[in-house]
């Protein structure tokens, strides 16, 4: 068993839980040359973990983990894609490739970075990241502190934390 990075027993049980789903999903991941993911949600009553998805992507670089609310639904209602009566606590997805052929070339698929569609995601949501990568590595991504207006805690700009989880998937 790998040794969690989380410092909480909460955390510790998400850590496992998101290793789970991604231990056996990376080698889909890689087999199909497409990126997987869904969220990771925690049900109110009983405190039992549950997921959406796996959700496959389009592309080797790409998965809509189906976050963001439809038109006609507040971002509240939609809950990010996630059952009534949860919260979610997390999200996860795959890098299958380290690099992908475009018109332009072979370019490098930043598979071992945790930028842009993927910070958006956890920064936006405030839902920790869990990203398994080609390799076999299991990444966590901290998304920045958030700041307390009121009763609500908001999402902030910042730099979060990037690391690599102990032990290999």
């Amino acid at each position: 068993m790998a040794q969690p990075k989380s410092g909480t027993r909460p955390g510790m049980t998400i850590e496992a839980f998101a290793r789970s789903i991604l231990k056996p999903l990376i080698k889909d991941s890689v087999g199909h040359n497409v990126e997987y993911g869904g969220v990771i949600y925690r049900w109110v009553a009983s405190g039992k973990l549950g997921m959406t998805g796996p959700f496959e992507g389009d592309s080797p670089t790409h998965v809509d983990v189906r976050v963001w609310a439809p038109t006609g639904k507040t971002q509240k209602e939609w809950n990010a894609g996630c059952p009534a009566g949860t919260q979610p606590v997390a999200w996860y997805h795959t890098h299958p490739v380290k690099t992908v052929l475009t018109r332009d070339g072979v370019m490098h698929a930043e598979w071992d970075k945790f930028i842009d569609g993927d910070k958006l995601i956890s920064d936006s949501f405030m839902l920790t990241g869990f990203v398994a990568t080609m390799d076999g590595q299991l990444w966590r991504y901290d998304y920045p502190t958030p700041t307390k207006i009121g009763d609500e805690l908001v999402p902030t700009e910042g730099q979060g934390n990037f690391v690599p989880l102990n032990g290999k998937l």
